[in-house]
């Protein structure tokens, strides 16, 4: 098959599975008293890095169903075993997820990431690394500042509110394009990683606390 047929015929079977996941996962959610607002901002193509607060499994597919256009998550590889969790393994499966190891990330998901984004894909990070179950944004890494930074796609914030048994409330942030700095990483990357937290923050709740980096260190 040649080389385009390939890209064809998986970008078919990448939309079917979203399809079929779709409705599947719009039913799941309702039971969790599931709410969008913001959907208005979401660009409808082109390439697009997508930044929220992580508070549970949920997440991921959460804001697949907000967007309505599949969303490509860095996942921890152990998720992709049943044997860990069947649900999980069939969310991440299903909503285009990409293994990472969390303990050593190495340069491959970064190429993917840059790769997915250069064909027009809409990436999903969460900055915060790893789930909070509280109502509060603890510090972001720089990975997606250094995404934001390096392509210049532009950036679509998220905020998740969750209560459980209550409400689950995922609020969608207009796009934007953080400034092209000039300086070596380390210089530019957290002045860019401020600037969309503040994004992500605007969407809280203002009861949200905000956890700076020495309060999480100690």
């Amino acid at each position: 098959m040649h080389r385009g047929d390939r890209f064809y015929s998986g970008e078919v079977f990448r939309l079917l599975r979203f399809i079929i996941g779709w409705p599947i996962f719009r039913v799941v959610a309702s039971f969790y008293h599931y709410r969008c607002t913001g959907y208005e901002n979401v660009p409808r193509k082109g390439p697009l890095l997508v930044v929220g607060n992580h508070n549970s499994r949920k997440d991921p597919v959460a804001i697949n169903l907000a967007l309505r256009r599949p969303v490509r998550f860095m996942a921890k590889k152990e998720a992709f075993d049943p044997r860990n969790g069947l649900f999980e393994c069939l969310m991440v499966r299903i909503f285009f997820a990409y293994p990472v190891d969390r303990e050593r990330p190495g340069p491959e998901a970064i190429r993917r990431t840059l790769q997915y984004l250069e064909r027009g894909d809409c990436v999903g990070i969460f900055p915060e690394g790893t789930r909070h179950d509280d109502t509060k944004l603890h510090p972001f890494t720089h990975g997606a500042a250094y995404f934001a930074w390096k392509t210049g796609v532009p950036v679509l914030p998220v905020g998740i509110d969750e209560k459980r048994g209550e409400y689950y409330h995922v609020n969608i942030g207009k796009p934007f394009r953080v400034p092209q700095l000039s300086g070596r990483p380390h210089k530019v990357l957290p002045e860019i990683t401020r600037l969309i937290r503040e994004k992500v923050r605007e969407l809280l709740p203002p009861d949200w606390e905000v956890v700076e980096e020495e309060e999480a260190a100690g």
